[in-house]
């Protein structure tokens, strides 16, 4: 019989996260030199055996798929490693870990990995009357396109959106190595996430508050999307703009028919609800392309990143961070 006990207040909740074991990140890496053929101009062999370049293949160990390229002095850590070092950091700090959730996502064959932990006893009220729970979102690659970082966002129940923060230090905890996070780390991120929540939320006032007209929410989603308006649309309804556009945009279509259909009858034609048709589109809306819906955990952080630079562009909006 088993009886020994964690001495770690959050073990229980911590321990179901574990049983629950590593989804799509359940696989191991394996570097190994990257080697090249040497030819000349003319195409000829200027060596008969390969050369060893100053760089190293990143690779599945399942499946022998590359993930990235690297020099030969950096570690590539296991997967799961990644996953089992934050759930040590919040297994081990002061926070209170009840009814916490947990969705690991990977993309573009594993090279990318985001494991993203909702904190239902850190839950606030939202502008609409809705709530908001507070969320972390850990992410990490081996082709080099996202350093390992943790940044704050909130879920909100109502919709499920994720509502990436803006304002402030988004990043609470960042490094362009995977290293393991210290013990005391955990509380310190989730004290740092509480702030940037608090700021959060009274920018989410002042947006409720804010009113706006039609054209003005499409001209914020059009300009978010960098999608060109014809000269003199503020004339004419968001209708017969979006079906004057040289093609159509399915991006753009989407994010006004949630505006306009759902989130402007719900919360009203104020920016809180532009807001929330964008991070509804970031959240919900599928790949255009088939072909890339495997990559979906992928397009969805850049989809964040555009709603982020989208509101911090506007200084209005900003006003109150």
């Amino acid at each position: 019989m088993n009886t020994v006990q964690s001495m770690f207040n959050n073990n229980e909740s911590i321990q179901a996260l574990r049983d629950q074991g590593y989804g799509s990140a359940d696989f191991e890496v394996a570097t190994t030199p990257l080697t090249y053929v040497a030819r000349n101009s003319s195409g000829q062999l200027l060596d008969l055996d390969s050369r060893v370049s100053s760089k190293s293949i990143i690779y599945r160990t399942d499946t022998g798929e590359e993930l990235g390229v690297a020099g030969h002095g950096r570690t590539a850590p296991q997967p799961r490693k990644l996953v089992d070092n934050l759930r040590n950091v919040l297994e081990r700090s002061p926070i209170d870990t009840t009814g916490i959730k947990e969705s690991i996502q990977t993309s573009h064959n594993g090279s990318r990995i985001a494991i993203q932990t909702t904190l239902p006893a850190y839950t606030f009220d939202t502008p609409d009357g809705d709530t908001a729970s507070l969320s972390l979102l850990c992410i990490s690659s081996y082709d080099g396109s996202w350093l390992h970082m943790m940044s704050a966002a909130a879920t909100q129940y109502a919709c499920t959106n994720l509502q990436v923060f803006v304002g402030g230090e988004v990043a609470v905890y960042k490094s362009k190595h995977t290293r393991s996070l210290d013990i005391e780390m955990g509380g310190r991120i989730i004290n740092k996430a509480l702030d940037v929540f608090h700021n959060e939320r009274e920018l989410w006032l002042q947006w409720n508050q804010t009113q706006v007209r039609d054209m003005e929410a499409l001209k914020f989603f059009a300009d978010a999307l960098d999608v060109k308006l014809e000269t003199g649309f503020t004339l004419l309804d968001p209708a017969t703009v979006l079906s004057s556009l040289p093609r159509r945009n399915e991006n753009l279509n989407y994010m006004w028919n949630v505006y306009s259909s759902v989130y402007k009858k719900r919360l009203g034609s104020n920016y809180w609800a532009v807001y929330n048709a964008m991070t509804d589109w970031s959240t919900h809306f599928g790949a255009v392309r088939k072909s890339s819906e495997k990559n979906l955990v992928a397009i969805q952080h850049d989809r964040q990143q555009t709603v982020r630079k989208a509101v911090r562009s506007n200084s209005f909006l900003m006003k109150a961070a």
